[in-house]
């Protein structure tokens, strides 16, 4: 009777704080209208670009046309393949108010092409449209709220890779998902800004089969154990910028995630577990055209953040940790090179035998720029996965990106 009144205030008390997120965003709603003039107009801007990418891999991957880890051995030799794609083309709208007075008003709709590319029903020249961004936002001086989908508040960075997946799975974590968060921004000086950002999350999981004893007949329900849990996950991040002189400067933060998830038989029994994840981020950028950036994260049950090496969460938690480091240099206005580094290591006690327990990367890109909109660019990476109680089994990655944007 006590652990169902705990969950069942743990559920409410969920509700009631989505009830409050979403009576701010009226809030501001409400806001925008009196502060507006007769001239409120929102303007559509589009952007986006076409990629092509062609890569030659020596042993199978896990994606094909991206890479988030090696797939075991099939064979005695290596497996070698090769895959082209124009999925990674993107394409998107802005929309920005005008005529809010002090309330600014943003919104951003953008899909690609990924959407089932690596499934077996769904040809690569038949791709489908897949959702990333569709959000607005409404800010009022320092303070903004938040609401659509758009990427998680945890590891705000990403490595500038060629490879569609940018390290995930191999140190860099966070995702995309619909979410309501709010922020707020204060300037201690003329140059530093600090923002304190927090908000809730749809929770996806998967379908797990509670550790309790299951009566015969038991199976697991078949729904998502992030939707079974009743209440949102929740997300925070510190983020501190400052500009040096000369033009330099420097980003640094630390964010986190908790998240409840719930498995569930058939017959109504059920076992809640967690979803928890803590990171930092830090950023250099100097004026002279060359930068270093990196990420560090731990956690457990981060296969939904693509932590863990993506391996699926356990009811008793799978713990990991892990993160990637990356430099990059513009010798000159047309030519950036980049070279990153990223590692995931799930805790092995936590594993079973056959899953992914290790997992390295070390990459290097050179990106020209034919014209300001066309890019040309080639990448060769080195990665390693290790299996439990299996063989380390490494790839070498060659690609090449033709990219128009506009």
């Amino acid at each position: 009777m006590k652990k169902a009144l705990t969950n069942a205030s743990r559920s409410c008390t969920g509700r009631i704080l989505t009830l409050v997120a979403v009576s701010i965003c009226l809030c501001f709603l409400i806001s925008a209208a009196a502060y507006g003039d007769n001239k409120q107009s929102i303007s559509i801007k589009p952007y986006g670009y076409f990629k092509l990418d062609g890569a030659i891999d020596q042993n199978l991957t896990s994606h094909g046309n991206s890479i988030m880890w090696v797939e075991p051995k099939s064979y005695e030799s290596d497996d070698e393949q090769f895959n082209m794609t124009a999925n990674q083309s993107r394409f998107g709208f802005t929309a920005e108010g005008t005529g809010y007075s002090a309330i600014e008003v943003f919104g951003r709709l953008e899909m690609d092409l990924y959407a089932g590319a690596t499934g077996a029903a769904v040809a690569d020249n038949t791709a489908t449209l897949q959702l990333r961004h569709a959000y607005f936002s409404i800010s009022n001086g320092n303070f903004s709220v938040l609401a659509g989908q758009t990427s998680d508040l945890i590891s705000p960075l990403d490595p500038s890779t060629l490879n569609y997946s940018m390290l995930w799975s191999c140190g860099n974590i966070g995702y995309r998902r619909p979410q309501v968060s709010l922020s707020y921004t204060v300037a201690p000086n003329e140059q530093t800004d600090i923002t304190l950002a927090g908000g809730f999350f749809r929770t996806i999981g998967s379908d797990l089969t509670p550790t309790i004893t299951l009566a015969l007949g038991e199976e697991n329900d078949g729904s998502d154990d992030g939707t079974d849990a009743g209440i949102p996950s929740f997300q925070s991040r510190i983020d501190v910028t400052h500009d040096l002189p000369g033009g330099n400067s420097i980003r640094a933060g630390i964010s986190g995630l908790w998240g409840q998830l719930k498995a569930e038989t058939n017959l109504g029994k059920s076992e809640r577990y967690e979803s928890w994840g803590i990171a930092g981020h830090f950023a250099l950028s100097f004026a002279s055209d060359y930068g270093f950036s990196g990420e560090v994260y731990s956690g457990s049950n981060l296969g939904n953040y693509l932590g863990a090496i993506a391996n699926n969460s356990l009811v008793d938690g799978l713990e990991s940790f892990g993160g990637w480091t990356s430099a990059w240099v513009k010798p000159s206005p047309k030519i950036k090179l980049v070279a990153g580094f990223g590692y995931d290591n799930p805790n092995d006690e936590d594993l079973s035998s056959g899953d992914r327990s290790q997992n390295r990367a070390v990459f290097g890109n050179i990106q020209y720029s034919i014209i300001s909109q066309a890019i040309i660019g080639v990448e060769i990476a080195r990665w390693k996965t290790d299996y439990k109680d299996g063989e380390a089994v490494d790839n070498l990655r060659t690609q090449t990106s033709f990219i128009l944007k506009f």
